[in-house]
């Protein structure tokens, strides 16, 4: 009952229009992490659609700022055509350890979000990259954290935190 009531909370916490209120946005950074990740899997089948807030105009896919950040500051919701739309957020750290310590926490508090309804989690590690991937079946989206090294010479990692298609069918 009470996880049933935290998403019917979330729901209509978000569920509002692209601007957030006061009280809407007190709401939601009082929301937990799994509380979050429970209301991006849910929202995932409608395209994200009560998480969009802003639009974003870009080149090559329709992207809005997202109402909630899970990694970061800036979480965007990017739609690349009717099959392809993903939650993603990324933030840009100075040393390695910063950015695994980051990804590290995601893990962590995605892991004890997830751990209840047996998902798959799997770990790739190089030198340069590392990336956790939960994934509960084929129908469900994927999420996906990555820590890797950036192009930037004055932050060269990054870590990113993404809920999106399944690694099955990308």
């Amino acid at each position: 009952m009470k996880k049933y009531l935290s998403v019917l909370l979330t729901g209509l916490i978000l569920s509002g229009c692209s601007s957030l209120t006061t009280e809407q946005k007190a709401s939601i950074d009082n929301l937990t992490p799994c509380e979050k990740i429970n209301g991006l899997l849910a929202a995932y089948d409608s395209r994200f659609e009560v998480l969009k807030r802003t639009r974003v105009n870009t080149k090559y896919a329709e992207t809005w700022t997202a109402k909630y950040n899970l990694v970061g500051e800036a979480c965007q919701i990017s739609a690349l055509d009717a099959d392809t739309v993903t939650y993603r957020c990324q933030d840009n750290y100075q040393e390695q350890t910063q950015a695994v310590a980051i990804h590290q926490k995601a893990v962590d508090f995605t892991r004890a979000c997830l751990a209840q309804n047996n998902w798959h989690e799997q770990q790739k590690e190089s030198a340069d990259s590392l990336r956790t991937t939960f994934v509960l079946d084929e129908k469900n989206p994927a999420i996906s954290i990555h820590t890797g090294k950036t192009l930037s010479r004055s932050t060269p990692w990054s870590t990113s935190f993404e809920v999106g298609k399944s690694v099955a069918n990308k």
